[in-house]
């Protein structure tokens, strides 16, 4: 297999920002770091793309991301992420939002390639992209959601198996009857965690006539209302599973409103860090995201294809696989 820049930034023990500095003698790097990055190129005997490299003073040094709403605490960790290596690769980010709406999308994309931006990371709105005048001349990495078709690397969570562990999690603790409460179905994280859930009520040989599912809006608010209308107009069931984390937090928030103990008389459990802090009482069962790992992929994907004129042959998934963080919000375990 071909060495790549990422196979020399850890075979010398440094960042690709660094062995770029060394490859095109910018910026500082200490002699014995230089030495220690043209060892690993010599003994990988790793070869850049001249061509690329001489193509570098037309750069502009910038790169775009496009996120769905630059408010939201997941998608500033994911910016702050790509930030920190366009920092150090001494290029600077252009941040834009799409507020999940196709014109804006459209309308964002339009003003990064009028900037001249030499790539671009985005969080598409959809799950294709049929309707977008996606660039062909410069790289492109999404990030957080699969569309179909797509000719561009894309990195994501995993969540089909990791919302049907959540459920046996419930399920171990003697829940039968759930509430599942979820986002708009448009896009794929919603849509496999919806499938996640559904496979494990296969999986467990559990009655899907007796399974709710609740869909809600966006907005912490609105979701709490709503989930709040459903309880107490159809009661308490054993279990609740949250797909989100604006779901599980105004679903606690209903909760709490309502007088309702977790998990004396529901158990709860969903995606998302609701908590950043542990103070919550109880803990509560989790799946946590790494939004900062994706981040830290998709920048690397982008910078060795700008720096070295990497073209993409075939497009790659990446997956992270988000961390369980089991609390007690599900009571004690018993055994089916």
């Amino acid at each position: 297999m071909t060495p790549t820049i990422k196979d020399v930034a850890a075979a010398a023990g440094v960042s690709i920002g660094t062995v770029s500095k060394v490859i095109n003698k910018s910026g500082f790097v200490s002699e014995k770091i230089r030495e220690r990055v043209l060892l690993a190129i010599t003994l990988l005997n790793y070869k850049p793309n001249a061509v690329a490299r001489s193509l570098k003073q037309s750069k502009t040094h910038l790169i775009g991301i496009i996120v769905d709403d630059i408010s939201n605490l997941y998608m500033m960790k994911i910016i702050k992420s790509v930030e920190n290596l366009a920092t150090e690769m001494e290029y600077n980010l252009i941040s834009c939002s799409h507020n999940n709406r196709p014109e804006e999308e459209r309308k964002a994309l339009q003003r990064l390639m009028e900037k001249r931006v030499d790539g671009i990371i985005m969080v598409p709105t959809g799950s294709n992209l049929d309707e977008l005048n996606m660039p062909n001349n410069i790289p492109v990495i999404l990030v957080d959601r699969k569309v179909e078709n797509a000719r561009f690397d894309t990195v994501v969570h995993e969540n089909i198996n990791t919302s049907i562990t959540l459920v046996q999690h419930l399920y171990l603790h003697g829940r039968r009857k759930f509430l599942f409460i979820h986002g708009a179905l448009r896009h794929s994280v919603e849509i496999e965690r919806v499938n996640g859930i559904k496979k494990a009520i296969h999986l467990l040989g559990l009655d899907m006539s007796a399974q709710v599912f609740l869909e809600v809006g966006a907005a912490l608010g609105h979701i709490s209302a709503e989930v709040r209308k459903y309880l107490e107009h159809s009661g308490l069931p054993e279990g609740i599973y949250a797909t989100n984390h604006l779901a599980l937090a105004g679903t606690v928030r209903a909760l709490w409103d309502m007088g309702v103990q977790v998990p004396e008389e529901v158990s709860v459990a969903g995606f998302g860090d609701i908590d950043t802090y542990g103070l919550l009482r109880p803990s509560f069962t989790l799946a946590k995201e790494d939004p900062c790992e994706v981040g830290k992929i998709a920048s690397e994907l982008l910078f060795e294809r700008i720096e070295f004129d990497k073209q993409v042959d075939q497009p790659k998934e990446f997956l992270v696989t988000p961390k369980i963080t089991i609390g007690t919000s599900c009571g004690t375990h018993v055994r089916p």
